[in-house]
């Protein structure tokens, strides 16, 4: 198992108004995962989590993001490399998504919309992260 790689990934749960940001892939994922998925991408050498998520989503989305704070993590075992992913709320700073050539939609859902867009792996891994920002809203709503 000597040749065996690592690949490190960030995602986005984006939320906007109470919704959550997904994005519509070119091509359904090879990993099986569907069209629509969280935005994100794999660290560049030299860069932290944090920066890796900012370049990201500008370069995905247009948008600017001010990150909340590291929500899941998660991973994807293949025959010669293995991704680990760190998985982030964060908030947009602007609302304008301008797409790249990777994406042809986007949506922003609620979080009961999610479970019918989105494969259960990766539902799965944000939901508890979509309770926890409704439960904090709700208590800053409260005061």
């Amino acid at each position: 198992m000597e040749d065996v790689k690592f690949h490190i990934t960030v995602k986005g749960v984006v939320i906007y108004q109470g919704e959550v940001l997904i994005l519509k892939r070119v091509r359904p994922s090879t990993d099986g995962l569907g069209y629509w998925e969280m935005p994100g991408g794999g660290l560049e050498y030299g860069e932290t989590p944090h920066e890796a998520l900012i370049r990201e989503l500008k370069e995905e989305t247009g948008l600017d993001i001010e990150i909340i704070k590291p929500v899941y993590t998660f991973t994807a075992i293949r025959p010669h490399y293995q991704t680990v992913g760190i998985g982030f709320l964060a908030i947009p700073t602007n609302d304008k998504v301008v797409l790249s050539e990777e994406h042809t939609d986007y949506k922003f859902v609620h979080s009961d919309e999610l479970k019918d867009l989105l494969d259960p792996q990766i539902y799965n891994d944000i939901i508890l992260t979509l309770e926890e920002y409704h439960v904090v809203t709700k208590q800053k709503n409260q005061d």
